[in-house]
Formats: structure tokens, C-alpha cells, sequence
């Protein structure tokens, strides 16, 4: 199985498809938490959704570090904890929460098992008791997905019964590299957010965080806990998305339509039809607008210097300057070079 960090290369959260005009970006605001917090008192009322009573076990200074993306549907934090923490409470009544320890963090003991292993993933059904105890050095990242959004998209995946068999169980054992890639899609989603000075997601950004992530999470515990999978037709939805996400993390290669065809073992017009229905527009369209808009993005970051539109168009895949600067005018409405005029 293929697994795909969708936000490392390029920042999903910014980006906006077939743009005609560079005013015209739509973005959803999120709230964004990034806390250090050295207060416990001020720790407990900043989790205050999850209704847990926190006890601290040892004489030491409290320091906690928060960051926590929120939508309404979708959330995606990273707690890191360097005290000695009692935890005795429930979840959310309205969201299941997925937990995957950080790649370094130390064990913790939830509902009387003891938790060593990088690659288990916690599982929080809607108002899940929660009994546990965590060390110095406890960090873990969450993916916090609404009950309904989950039936939604389990209905997507064809795996029905998963919620059921979820709310029997606790924990779900990775193997390594499984849980090392989703650790790593909510880690760069993080960091992504972090970096945003206006705290807004586009269209784009807001379908692929509320759809491929957490169907990768789902497709991956359904594999896990024996799911089987009732309607094989919506994969195809599924497959469109990691083909995008491909896309987003190649933009530096000399990848074609016909590549990514033969990568996914689909023909060319299928693929076609897949953007025609979701997107409305063509496979190439779509990648060079992805191009397009990665190339505005490192003219806006750089200094201005003899051959840098060129420079920067070929490392992007544009060899033919004359048509890079027409596509470049067509979707942003000026050329690079007044791009570059305006640092």
C-alpha cells in the first residue's frame, strides 16, 4: 500500500485550483491553538471540551505544549506532556478520536494497559471513559473526526460495520511504517497551519483534510480489526484523491498525465473522467495550476535576481518560458516579473 504525506512538499492549506483572479481565493477561517503553558491551572481550563480531571503525581514544573487545528467536522492536535500526569475523565461526547504516539515519546498506561509502543493507536469512541496515566515525556498526535463525519465517510469507503466494532475496542496495533505515515500526515498538517499568517483553509485544503486523511486512518484500522468492504464503487473516490495527493508531493519531478495513469493502474481517460466529475476541469489543468501556483509562491519568498522566473518555472517543470508566462498571466492576472515587482 501506497502511503502519501500530503502536505510535506507543498501547503495543501493555502493552495486554491483554477483560479482566474488573484482576489478571488476562497478561505475558511480555523481556529488555531499553539500554547506553551506552564500553568496547570490554565492547562485544564484550555482542554476543558475533553471533561477530564487532571492530577499532577509529581513536585515537578508543569510544561505543556498545545497546537490543535479545528474545524467543525475535523480536528488535529499534538500534546506533549513533561510531568507526571493522572487523567481520569470521558472524550468528547460527539467525536471519535484517533491517537498515535509521537515517534519519541515515553509510555503511558491507558485503562490499565500500558502503552510502550510507538505504533499503537488509542482509540476514543464518543464519550469514551478515559483512565490513564502518563509520564514525562508523554506526546501523542490526535485526529478527532465528528460521528457523523465518520459515517459519512465509512459509508464512502464501503465499511459499514466499522463503527461497531470500533466501540469494542480501545487500541489497534501498526505496523511501524503504517503508523510512521500517519503520524507524519497530521505532523505536517500541523506544521502547515503553524506557518499560515492567516489562519484560513481554501476549499481545496478543507476537502482533502475532511476526506483523505481521515479515510486513510479509517482504511488502515479497517484493515487492521478485519473490516470487509460492502461497495467496491466507491474506492474510485478514494483513488482521485490520492491521485491528487501525489500530484501535490511531485511538483518537482517531470511527472505526466500518463505516468500518474500507469502509477495507479487506471487508463488515462478514466482518469480524466475522475477530475471532469470532482473538479470540473482536466488532470492537466489541475497539475499546472498546482505548478503555477507553487512557482508565485517561491517568487513571493526570494529576493530579486537575475534569472529567478526562469529559474524557478524549470524547477517546476515549465521548459517553454513564452507559454509559462501566458498561463502565469491567465490565472494571477499578472505577469512574474510584476510578481517580483511588488517585494
Amino acid at each position: 500500500m501506497c502511503y502519501i504525506s500530503i502536505f510535506g512538499k507543498f501547503n495543501y492549506l493555502s493552495y486554491t485550483h483554477n483560479m482566474t483572479n488573484k482576489n478571488e481565493i476562497q478561505q475558511e477561517p480555523f481556529l488555531w491553538i499553539d500554547l506553551e503553558i506552564n500553568d496547570f491551572d490554565h492547562f485544564k481550563e484550555v482542554v476543558h471540551s475533553w471533561d477530564i480531571d487532571f492530577l499532577q503525581l509529581d513536585g515537578g514544573t508543569f510544561y505543556s505544549e498545545l497546537k490543535q487545528m479545528i474545524l467543525p467536522e475535523v480536528q488535529v492536535a499534538s500534546t506533549h506532556f513533561d510531568c507526571h500526569l493522572d487523567q481520569k475523565g470521558a472524550s468528547p461526547d460527539n467525536m471519535w478520536s484517533f491517537v498515535i504516539m509521537g515517534e519519541d515519546a515515553s509510555m503511558f498506561n491507558f485503562n490499565h494497559t500500558m502503552t510502550q509502543s510507538t505504533s499503537t493507536m488509542v482509540i476514543y469512541s464518543p464519550g469514551h471513559e478515559i483512565n490513564a496515566m502518563s509520564y514525562e515525556g508523554f506526546h501523542v498526535y490526535i485526529l478527532s473526526v465528528t460521528r457523523k463525519h465518520l459515517q459519512k465517510l465509512t459509508q464512502k469507503l464501503g465499511l459499514d460495520e466499522i463503527e461497531e466494532k470500533l466501540s469494542k475496542i480501545d487500541r489497534v496495533e501498526l505496523g511501524p511504517p503504517q503508523a510512521d505515515a500517519l503520524r507524519a500526515q497530521l505532523k505536517d498538517i500541523l506544521e502547515d497551519a503553524s506557518s499560515l499568517k492567516h489562519k484560513a483553509i481554501t476549499q481545496e485544503g478543507k476537502e482533502l483534510l475532511l476526506n483523505f486523511v481521515p479515510m486513510k486512518f479509517l482504511k488502515e484500522i479497517g484493515t487492521q480489526i478485519g473490516c470487509s468492504k460492502h461497495k467496491v464503487v466507491k474506492e474510485k473516490h478514494f483513488l482521485y484523491l490520492e491521485v491528487r495527493a501525489y500530484m501535490h508531493t511531485h511538483l518537482e519531478e517531470q511527472i505526466s498525465i500518463e505516468h500518474i495513469a500507469k502509477k495507479f493502474k487506471i487508463s488515462e481517460r478514466t482518469l480524466r473522467n475522475y477530475f471532469k466529475e470532482e473538479l470540473h476541469t482536466s488532470p492537466k489543468e489541475y497539475l499546472t495550476a498546482l505548478r503555477l501556483t507553487k512557482v508565485r509562491d517561491e517568487l513571493r519568498a526570494q529576493k530579486m535576481e537575475k534569472g529567478l522566473v526562469e529559474k524557478t518555472a524549470r524547477k517546476f517543470g515549465f521548459n517553454h518560458m513564452g507559454q509559462f508566462a501566458k498561463n502565469y498571466k491567465a490565472y494571477f492576472g499578472e505577469l512574474p516579473s510584476e510578481t517580483l515587482r511588488q517585494l
